[in-house]
């Protein structure tokens, strides 16, 4: 009898995020560039997306296949 793996789930579940991660970065990245009034906002809100994004998905990713 084989034991119950959660792990594909784990990677199932981190590649279904990143693929809405890079949607909606899509979505903002053709907003910002068309609707925003200053670069120098539109700098910062890149870089704050960044920031507040990308250790979170690299979480997600240790979690998932380590």
């Amino acid at each position: 009898m084989e034991t119950f793996s959660v792990v594909p789930f784990l990677q199932i579940g981190f590649y279904v995020v990143a693929i809405v991660y890079a949607i909606f970065s899509a979505v903002l990245f053709y907003h910002w560039q068309s609707y925003s009034m200053s670069s120098t906002v539109t700098m910062q809100t890149y870089l704050a997306y960044a920031l507040c994004s990308l250790p979170l998905l690299a979480i997600m990713a240790v979690i998932a296949f380590l």
